[in-house]
Formats: C-alpha cells, sequence, structure tokens
C-alpha cells in the first residue's frame, strides 16, 4: 500500500484482511521506522495499549468518582494479562483478531455515551462495516449479539406492553446491524471489483459430534490462555505464580458474566446485553467448529479478553466495595504489573527464523520455496530474499494462495532454484523432481537447502 498498491491488487488474503484495522497502523509504524521484524512488536504494543484504554473507558460507562476510578482499574488491569508462556503469542502476535476488538471497542462506546437519536443508528452501521471489511469475525462477536439483542429487548417490552416509543431505538439498532452487512460485502465486491484483494471466508464447518468433548476442552484451555492462568509445561516457580495470580481475573470476568446472565432482562444496559451474548456466541462457534486445535486457533476466541473484563468493570463495582474487597484487589493489581515486569526485563530473543534468515543471505540465495514461514523469512532478510510460500504434497508442488500475491508466482519475474523445508517435506520433494511451477524454461535443478532453524 505504501508502494502504490492501495487496492493490495493480485493478493489472496485470509479471513482477516486487516484491510481496515491494522493495515493503516502498520503503515504508520514502517514510515516512521522502516520494514522489519520489529514492526509486528511496535504495531502489537500499539494495539494491546488502545485495547487496554478502550476497555477500561468502556467499563467506566458514565460513572464518576470513586466506582469510576474501581470500574476502569478492574477492567484495565484484567487486560494485562498476556503471559510469556503462550499468552504473548496467541494475544499480542496472533494478530488476527486482537486488533478487531480496538475498532469494535470504540463502536461500543459510541454506543454507551451517545444519545438515544436517530443519527446514532448511521454511525453504528458505518463503523461496524468498516470493521467487517478487515475481519468477518465480526459478525459473530458484534453484528449477530448486537441484532439479537435488540431483537430480545424489542420482544420483551411487546409482553410487557410498552408503548413504540420505548423500543424504536432497539429496532433501529437491529436494522442498522443487519445493513452494516451488506454495506461491508458492497465495499469488498468493489474493492474486488476494481482489481484489489481475494479475500478467503471465515471457517464454519461444524464439528463432528464425536470432537465435541475434546473441543469443549480446548476451548477452555483457550480462556485460560487468553487471561494468563494456564498452568499447561509449567513447572513450580515465577511462571507458575503469575499464572495463579491470573486466575483472579478469570474468576472476575466468570463472575461478571454469570451475573449478566442471571440478570439479564433486569440489567438495562444496552453494552452489558451486547458484550455477555458475543462470549456466548463466541464460545459456542468455536467449540461446535471445527477449529479448535493448537494453541495458534485460540486466537479465534480472544474477544473474550476484553469483554470480560469490560462485563468485571462494569457490573463488579458494587459487590466488590460491599465485600471490602478492593484493598485485596489492588494487591492483585500489583501483581499484574509485576508479572508485566518481569515479562518485560526478559533477555530479547532474536526474529522467528532470524538464524536461518542470515544464513540465506550469506550465502546469496535470493528466490526461494518454502512453507508457512514464507514471508516471516522474508522480512527477517529486510526483502534481500524472496520467500515464496508453496504448498508441498505428494503429488507436486504449488503456490499456497493464502496471504500471497499472484506476481510472486510470475515465471516472467521470478525464477526460484532453491528451496528451504523440513526433512519430511524434503523427502517429499525427491519424489517430484524437479517439475516445479515456477520456471522460465531453463534446465537446471532446484538446491534443497538444509539450513539452521
Amino acid at each position: 500500500m505504501l508502494h502504490g498498491d492501495p487496492l493490495l491488487r493480485g493478493w489472496t488474503v485470509g479471513d482477516v484482511s486487516f484491510y481496515t484495522t491494522e493495515l493503516p497502523e502498520y503503515m504508520g509504524v514502517e514510515l516512521i521506522r522502516g520494514l522489519g521484524p520489529d514492526v509486528v512488536h511496535v504495531a502489537a504494543a500499539f494495539t494491546y495499549t488502545l485495547l487496554v484504554l478502550l476497555a477500561g473507558l468502556l467499563a467506566k460507562g458514565r460513572a464518576r468518582g470513586r466506582e469510576a476510578l474501581v470500574r476502569v482499574l478492574i477492567a484495565s488491569g484484567i487486560m494485562i494479562a498476556p503471559q510469556l508462556h503462550f499468552g504473548a503469542s496467541v494475544v499480542l502476535l496472533g494478530a488476527d483478531h486482537t486488533g478487531t476488538e480496538v475498532p469494535l471497542l470504540a463502536t461500543w462506546l459510541v454506543l454507551d455515551r451517545a444519545p438515544r437519536r436517530w443519527y446514532v443508528p448511521l454511525i453504528i452501521t458505518v463503523m461496524l462495516a468498516w470493521v467487517q471489511v478487515a475481519d468477518s469475525i465480526t459478525l459473530l462477536v458484534a453484528i449477530a449479539p448486537l441484532a439479537l439483542v435488540c431483537v430480545l429487548r424489542i420482544c420483551h417490552r411487546l409482553v410487557r406492553r410498552k408503548p413504540l416509543t420505548s423500543w424504536w431505538y432497539e429496532a433501529a439498532l437491529a436494522v442498522a446491524a443487519a445493513a452494516s452487512v451488506y454495506a461491508a460485502q458492497l465495499a469488498v465486491h468493489l474493492i474486488h471489483h476494481l482489481g484489489g484483494y481475494v479475500p478467503i471466508g471465515l471457517p464454519t464447518l461444524p464439528a463432528i459430534l464425536s470432537t465435541v468433548p475434546d473441543h469443549l476442552r480446548l476451548t477452555a484451555d483457550g480462556v485460560l490462555v487468553l487471561y494468563g492462568a494456564d498452568f499447561s509445561g509449567l513447572h513450580p516457580g515465577v511462571a507458575a505464580a503469575f499464572a495463579a495470580v491470573h486466575l483472579v481475573g478469570l474468576a472476575l470476568a466468570a463472575w461478571a458474566f454469570g451475573l449478566a446472565i442471571w440478570r439479564f432482562f433486569r440489567i438495562d444496559d444496552l453494552v452489558v446485553q451486547v458484550l455477555t451474548v458475543a462470549i456466548i456466541i463466541n464460545l459456542a462457534a468455536f467449540a461446535f467448529s471445527r477449529l479448535p486445535g493448537s494453541v495458534y486457533t485460540f486466537r479465534q476466541i480472544v474477544a473474550v479478553l476484553p469483554l470480560g473484563a469490560v462485563l468485571a468493570g462494569r457490573l463488579l463495582t458494587g459487590p466488590v466495595t460491599r465485600l471490602r474487597l478492593v484493598p485485596a484487589l489492588g494487591v492483585m493489581l500489583a501483581c499484574y504489573v509485576a508479572a508485566l515486569g518481569y515479562g518485560a526485563a526478559q533477555p530479547a530473543v532474536p526474529a522467528q527464523d532470524q538464524a536461518l534468515a542470515d544464513w540465506l543471505v550469506a550465502h546469496h540465495l535470493t528466490t526461494g520455496l518454502t512453507g508457512w514461514n514464507a514471508n516471516t523469512l522474508t522480512l527477517d532478510t529486510g526483502g534481500r530474499v524472496q520467500l515464496l510460500p508453496t504448498f508441498f504434497g505428494w503429488s507436486g508442488a504449488a503456490p499456497d494462495v493464502y496471504q500471497s500475491k499472484v506476481s510472486w508466482y510470475d515465471q516472467r519475474s521470478n525464477y526460484a532454484d532453491f528451496a528451504v523445508s523440513t526433512r519430511p517435506a524434503l523427502r517429499t520433494r525427491s519424489r517430484t523432481g524437479s517439475r516445479w511451477p515456477i520456471s522460465d524454461g531453463r534446465r537446471g535443478s532446484i538446491t534443497s537447502v538444509t539450513a539452521p532453524s
């Protein structure tokens, strides 16, 4: 985009295009710092800082004074959750959906603070459509919850025979949620029609019935990871102690979530109701799909962290004050900050695959094939080596269209004369000989490289 391709022509992206959310942020960071692995970390820190601040503001609501302060500290304190074990990888560096929550929290902030006027649903339509262009999971964590809650509120008031003037706003918001879907689809279609990027839809295959128990367990593990309370693989020590402390934040979020469900129609708070339903839909859609697998898939439910933190801030200020738990929570907040400081004080580690990237540069290898880590390797070399994402199968090799650009595989401009992969993949390549999709007709061989990883 910075080099004159604002529509990302020829690109195939995943279910998250980042087009209207993190891509503008990455451009700003790159303009200041240049292109390199540190851009990823700076952007992640900037995104998460915004997330912590917005969670505190949304939790505050219209409260003032001491109550407002307690609300903000509870929500923002819980957000100091990512731990070095898995949490930082999923919440900070698993970029897919963390950044999406920044504009969504801003949307809920407008919904919370704006008066009940005719123009507010129009603003909500634009904001939801803007986010959905970048991330289709917005359907699950924002649009469907808003529409469903508005319909439930209308039905509840109709049963109580409330006049039309009491539920017109909810009807308008439900229409706004539906309209945002069509607006986003129109925008993406227009981008594609103009030659821009092509997105891959959100995976929606339902789970096989026999796998549901395992998926439910994995969903619970994912929540623990997100809240920094995961003990898997930890030995007794500092990391385990910090995980134990972070159970408090998870307990507060679970307490608030339970209260929100129990008092759903008695809490006349549209934001609380929407966030509660969003958590339910997000967790259910994940658990009953085929998505649960590795730790990396937990990024699909990352919204549960900020939404749970906001619920805790908005609903628990009264109970914790009456039970005189504020001093104890202050101690826990200090422990959270200590965990953050401990993580920040750890020695820096090289960028992913940096040793391999340096090896390729030193051996003057410029264009080659590899698997899922092609883009990170290219980034680690500063663009001096172009690694092309490639799918290796028993029948041969083919371009991996996920997060890639068509022109990379154009034989007129690229000639790959080496490949980097693991040993099993090397054995696969020995079956396929030199029949590669990238060739300019010159006779030659492709060198299989075994390099530092």
